[in-house]
């Protein structure tokens, strides 16, 4: 009896010439889908020798079965991300807000993140403008239009390094003294939100009242969050291949852009103007998502679970990071601001990637509903 059942490929087939014979027979729509079945998926029904029935095939989701457990941002409970093109003015005012917040909450290891970093980021920068000054500089039989080329290309490398060498150092020191960015982080994050005073009170000494959205609760629900971040035990060890895909991910980015900014910096007037911003959005992207590394770590984001989150308010994070990054990119002086950067970076955790007690109270009252 089993050599008689049909194969799959049989029903098929005989799927496919069902359906033909309707066409041929000027059968209804309705018909000839019947005759087909939904997918062109066809079997044979129980009890029913030599009938075909069909069975309906559940549409494959891009991202395959179990999407809720896969999407960073139902996983981790993150905020959905922010619409353009208010994600620019989100994005301006965290680096606002937040540079203030970082520099009236100092964190005590402020002095030695910045020292850190200073010494990698001028060692990186009097190393890289040493040695494309020597593989860029023209030869003395070199013709005047080469000489034109090569100087032009040694500015604009040089330009590209000093905005990349800050975030190199950076990403350095993140991985040879994490307890150091992790640190002026977390006290960021545990400074008390703008308008209130850290005993809980508004700035004119009235008690706030009870209501979801006053200051007090939202320090609470921070307070809460901040410690459960710190008493989550991380990626651990997988941070370092975290790091490398990060690098990697940024490398691989910087490689598409750079073709596309030397080849509009030909552009006569506004060619170099148009590479410029393009340089800088592409090292404010990275040096947030940098800053924010410590943030993922406890948080236990993996690589891809960052790649989808940081993409997806890839434009709030990119402004956020616009003035830090131009900052940073000063010789010698800029990579002083880079524990101001790391401070204000708990502005972007709150207010573009952790969800606001309101919104989670509202959340739980319509599930339970």
């Amino acid at each position: 009896m089993a050599l008689l059942a049909p194969s799959v490929a049989d029903a098929a087939v005989l799927g496919s010439r069902r359906a033909g014979v309707a066409r041929r027979r000027g059968l209804p729509r309705d018909a000839r889908a019947a005759a087909l079945g939904p997918g062109g998926a066809t079997r044979r029904g129980p009890g029913t020798p030599g009938r075909l029935t069909t069975t309906p095939i559940a549409p494959r989701a891009f991202f395959g079965k179990g999407d809720e457990t896969k999407d960073p941002f139902k996983r981790h409970r993150l905020r959905d991300p922010t619409p353009f093109p208010e994600s620019i003015g989100v994005g301006f005012q965290c680096a606002l807000v937040g540079a203030k917040t970082a520099v009236t909450n100092p964190s005590q290891v402020w002095g030695p993140m910045t020292g850190a970093t200073l010494v990698v980021a001028v060692a990186l920068d009097v190393g890289g403008t040493t040695l494309t000054g020597r593989w860029l500089n023209p030869g003395e039989d070199a013709g005047a239009l080469w000489t034109l080329v090569e100087r032009v290309a040694l500015v604009a490398v040089d330009g590209a390094w000093l905005l990349v060498s800050p975030l190199v150092a950076i990403a350095v020191v993140q991985q040879l003294l994490p307890l150091l960015g992790e640190k002026i982080l977390f006290d960021a994050l545990k400074a008390p939100p703008p308008g209130e005073s850290p005993t809980g009170e508004s700035p004119t000494g009235e008690s706030p009242t009870s209501s979801s959205a006053t200051p007090s609760t939202l320090a609470a629900s921070r307070t809460a969050r901040v410690a459960q971040l710190e008493a989550s035990d991380g990626l651990g060890l997988r941070s370092l291949g975290v790091a490398a895909a990060r690098a990697q991910s940024l490398a691989t980015l910087a490689g598409v852009a750079v073709p596309i900014g030397v080849g509009v910096s030909l552009v006569p007037v506004a060619g170099p103007f148009i590479a410029g911003a393009l340089a800088a959005a592409l090292a404010a992207y990275s040096l947030t998502w940098e800053l924010l590394d410590p943030y993922f770590d406890k948080a236990g984001l993996d690589f891809e679970a960052q790649e989808r989150v940081v993409w997806g308010n890839a434009v709030a994070l990119t402004c956020f990071g616009v003035p830090f990054s131009l900052a940073l990119a000063v010789p010698f002086f800029g990579p002083m601001t880079v524990a101001v950067a790391q401070g204000a970076a708990a502005e972007v955790v709150w207010r573009v990637l952790e969800r606001d007690p309101e919104s989670e109270a509202r959340r739980t009252e319509i599930a339970e509903s």
